[in-house]
């Protein structure tokens, strides 16, 4: 009687750019070299996207045919990864190797399926193995009331897949690289730090301040910290999937993707304070965002920083995410028995800068 496999035999790995000769043919030499291949499967959220899709068709019918007819043109794939992060950022973790490996975009990989053994099973000649070759996306940020954090890494396929490979022969390594410590899962709640500061307090130019944020500028009067105004329903800030542009060559079998405009959003559900209060952070913040008609919508960044303990202040080396926007609509929440709030659509303007390193 057949036996059916169960979920634990799978693994995914990641492979340098420059980890095969041939790419369609790995060596088991080049397959566990432990400096350019990665075990990162303890890493994945179970809901992982890496496979083909339906490939392209043409339909043309010869003259003979009575009935449809599909002739598949070029191969497509996607892969889309959800990385747990790790409670502590200087753990060596391969939650943190998972998050090194992609929180940076435009570097190409590829990323490698195996089914049929444990993950940290070791590789010998024969194996099948699945390949798809990507290039990072911006990050996105993960975060939901009572969710741990993720970071949602997103690619752009290369056009370089092969599907049920055999690995060939060759002498084994130490690799593929995987950390002896897993990772500790981080609880969103109490772990995101809202930042806004008026293009106004920008003290250099915007694209600096992109590049490196500066603690001066986002703690400068004007500048506020929103963090603890901020109501987790409705919470929608960060970097979504950057346009894909499809645009082949003559040679391309398969999908290629190039990557077009960045894409992020912002809106916002804010806490009101009663009317008699005069300072503090919820009166702050509609105070910031209440003027959305009188010809003056505020603009500047609003920064977000992940993973570190809300309390804690923030300070040079700290990674922040950087979001140009425009305040636009300002609509009074006022249904049910909860609190009374408002909520800000803030309007994208094409600046936008991803896990950037606090200056001084």
């Amino acid at each position: 009687m057949a036996t059916k496999m169960l979920r634990p035999n799978v693994g995914l790995y990641v492979a340098t750019a420059d980890a095969f000769a041939d790419w369609t043919a790995p060596t088991l030499a080049e397959i566990t070299a432990a400096t350019k291949v990665f075990n990162i499967s303890p890493a994945v959220t179970d809901d992982y996207t890496l496979n083909q899709t339906d490939s392209d068709t043409d339909d043309s019918l010869a003259i003979v045919d009575n009935a449809d007819v599909q002739t598949p043109t070029y191969f497509n794939y996607e892969a889309s990864l959800d990385i747990f992060r790790d409670l502590n950022a200087d753990a060596d973790s391969v939650y943190n190797k998972a998050y090194t490996l992609f929180k940076t975009v435009d570097t190409k990989y590829f990323l490698i399926k195996r089914i049929g053994k444990d993950h940290s099973a070791d590789f010998a000649a024969g194996d099948l193995i699945s390949i798809y070759g990507v290039k990072t996306d911006f990050p996105i940020d993960i975060v939901g009331d009572g969710e741990m954090i993720r970071m949602g890494a997103r690619f752009l396929v290369s056009g370089e897949v092969a599907i049920n490979v055999a690995v060939a022969a060759g002498t084994a390594g130490a690799g593929p690289e995987l950390k002896a410590v897993v990772g500790t899962k981080s609880t969103s709640n109490g772990k995101i730090s809202v930042y806004w500061t008026p293009l106004s307090n920008i003290s250099g130019t915007e694209a600096a301040f992109l590049a490196d944020p500066s603690v001066a500028d986002m703690t400068a009067s004007g500048s506020l910290n929103l963090t603890t105004a901020i109501a987790f329903d409705g919470f929608d800030l960060g970097s979504t999937e950057s346009n894909k542009i499809e645009d082949r060559g003559i040679v391309d079998t398969t999908s290629v993707e190039s990557r077009g405009f960045a894409q992020f959003s912002g809106n916002l559900t804010f806490f009101r304070g009663v009317t008699s209060e005069t300072s503090g952070d919820y009166y702050n913040a509609f105070e910031a965002f209440k003027a959305s008609t009188d010809g003056t919508r505020p603009q500047g960044f609003l920064i977000t920083r992940i993973n570190v303990v809300s309390t804690e202040a923030l300070a040079e080396d700290d990674v922040v995410s950087v979001y140009k926007f425009t305040a636009d609509a300002f609509m009074d929440d006022t249904e049910g028995e909860d609190s009374v709030k408002f909520m800000v659509n803030f309007m994208p303007q094409g600046e936008v800068s991803v896990n950037a390193v606090v200056a001084a």
